[in-house]
């Protein structure tokens, strides 16, 4: 009962993921980014470790292929998994096993594949691929990444076991530039209504970030944070 979209801008090299589900905390077990090399998720019945299997065996110099299919190897339960790797160049790789929930699948776009299981509709994962890929040719890889999750939601987004609706609970976005300490990390736990709340979190941190990166490279003459959101630098 997940939906997920993972992106990358060629021509920034940044690479993203946003993913909305009824499950809580999706952040913290779901999406995994190395920034510049590629970005996961791991979702339907979740195993972190998948991810971070990934993202290990890239960096120690497997290419994007051998480690997923090595990660996959490694995994007792593959037919609950749900699976995918968008790397910085190439086309993305995708698991989903048989006992994963239906509707469920995945969309490729230019760009960006969509995810998701337990979904209302079939319409739920191409609406995703159009939000991302219709917006403003001036719109960054996280607002194309927000869209594309509000579209999603709106196209039905998640169904129960009976069938019913669930709401989006939690929701979480990850981008990261190459070169940057740390990526952009926002989520949303615990809701009642996770996307829009994501967009909220979003546009309220993304001034800071550019504020949290100086300070992680050199402090020294940095301003506080209260001159800083006043504009007084």
């Amino acid at each position: 009962m997940t939906f997920t979209i993972l992106g990358r801008n060629p021509a920034n090299g940044e690479l993203g993921i946003g993913i909305a589900t009824y499950s809580l905390a999706v952040g913290a077990t779901c999406p995994k980014i190395l920034p510049g090399i590629g970005v996961s998720t791991s979702q339907a019945s979740t195993n972190p470790a998948i991810g971070e299997e990934l993202m290990e065996l890239i960096e120690d110099g497997s290419t994007p292929v051998e480690a997923f299919m090595e990660a996959l190897a490694n995994d007792e339960h593959l037919e609950f998994r749900q699976i995918a790797l968008l790397p910085a160049n190439g086309e993305p790789l995708i698991h989903s096993g048989k006992n994963i929930k239906p509707v469920s699948g995945h969309l490729n776009g230019d760009n960006c594949v969509a995810v998701g299981n337990f979904l209302a509709n079939e319409q739920v994962l191409p609406a995703i691929v159009e939000g991302f890929s219709n917006t403003s040719k001036n719109a960054t890889l996280a607002e194309r990444i927000i869209y594309a999750l509000e579209a999603g939601k709106n196209a039905g987004g998640q169904s129960g076991a009976n069938g019913a609706h669930l709401p989006e609970r939690s929701a979480a976005l990850l981008i990261g530039a190459p070169g940057e300490r740390f990526p952009i990390d926002i989520r949303v736990d615990a809701s009642t209504d996770a996307i829009p709340e994501l967009r909220t979190t979003y546009n309220t941190y993304l001034p800071m970030h550019e504020f949290y990166l100086k300070r992680a490279d050199d402090p020294t003459n940095l301003p506080s944070q209260d001159d800083w959101v006043n504009g007084t630098r």
